[in-house]
């Protein structure tokens, strides 16, 4: 599960100090796996009950039984988020137990539980908060990105990075332990046709139907130079390469640029599985390149309430 370090302009606690908090993501990871753990094998191996658990547990199976009829085969169900009483976020175990019918889908709901986690880590720290947009709560992309690939992936979503006294919005960036990614997404939906051209505008065909966009390109070449401008002013060694990625659909393109990686749904699953095969820990380099980035973000934030 990636490490979300920047997201638009919120504050993140990874600017304040990326070394502890990077490390102690995973740790936390590990920590709530491990609690998931025990609590399933504290409920199936629990020797006696009182009457009135069995009776609660009755009643939930005949609850979740209906709800799984009621849900498709394949839906996930949606993890409500709990508070403790002092505001702090909790997994619910228990519920993550019960609507586990496949050990795919119980790494999935432990994923979604991850998730609130992730985005208050970024957007908060111990003194300060931004206010989150909900729709980041529920953002598709975002939680692919997220959920897909390995711990020691670093992504910054839509950062605002300062370039000559001006914030520009830029798109995606990943943070390996060997590289920078810099990344657009084409994702108009499920077959979509991407024509490219060297011009200002590409074209969009589904079917018979067929429209301008423009040119990912343009955003693309913009973000590569603005991370490169920041890695060679510190003399950072790291290699920055830059990707459209387009899951769902396909890019025609006979005069592609050899400097960007192309992944269409013709190439993506070798790409996907290459990413994920990634196992190396964190390295040095990746952490200040990381460090230099963050320092070069707009952030937008108050000062929590309890400290005022």
């Amino acid at each position: 599960m990636a490490q979300l370090l920047k997201l638009q302009d919120y504050i993140s606690r990874y600017e304040t100090d990326i070394y502890r908090y990077s490390n102690q993501y995973i740790r936390f990871k590990k920590q709530q796996w491990n609690a998931l753990q025990q609590a399933k094998e504290k409920l199936y191996t629990e020797p006696t009950l009182s009457e009135v658990l069995v009776e609660e547990q009755k009643e939930t199976r005949l609850s979740n039984l209906w709800n799984n009829i009621k849900r498709k085969k394949d839906d996930v169900p949606f993890i409500e988020e709990k508070k403790s009483d002092n505001g702090e976020l909790l997994i619910d175990y228990n519920y993550i137990i019960q609507n586990s019918r496949s050990e795919n889908l119980e790494k999935k709901l432990f994923l979604d539980a991850l998730y609130p986690y992730q985005l208050r880590w970024a957007s908060s720290t111990i003194r300060e908060m931004s206010f989150l947009n909900k729709e980041y709560k529920h953002d598709p992309l975002l939680k692919y990105f997220l959920q897909r690939f390995p711990d020691t992936y670093f992504l910054m979503y839509h950062p605002i990075i300062i370039a000559k006294q001006a914030p520009v919005q830029l798109e995606h960036i990943f943070i390996t332990p060997t590289e920078i990614i810099c990344m657009t997404v084409l994702e108009e939906g499920e077959g979509y046709v991407y024509l490219g051209e060297n011009g200002r505008f590409w074209k969009l065909r589904d079917g018979q139907s067929e429209r301008k966009i423009v040119n990912p390109l343009i955003s693309l070449n913009r973000m590569f130079n603005i991370v490169q401008n920041i890695k060679d002013h510190y003399t950072i060694e790291i290699p920055i390469k830059k990707v459209v990625l387009c899951k769902d659909g396909y890019i025609d393109f006979a005069d592609k640029p050899s400097d960007v990686e192309w992944i269409d749904n013709r190439s993506y699953e070798d790409w996907f599985t290459k990413m994920r095969k990634n196992t190396l820990s964190m390295k040095h380099t990746q952490l200040k390149i990381a460090t230099k980035l963050l320092q070069h973000c707009q952030s937008t934030f108050v000062e929590r309430p309890e400290w005022k």
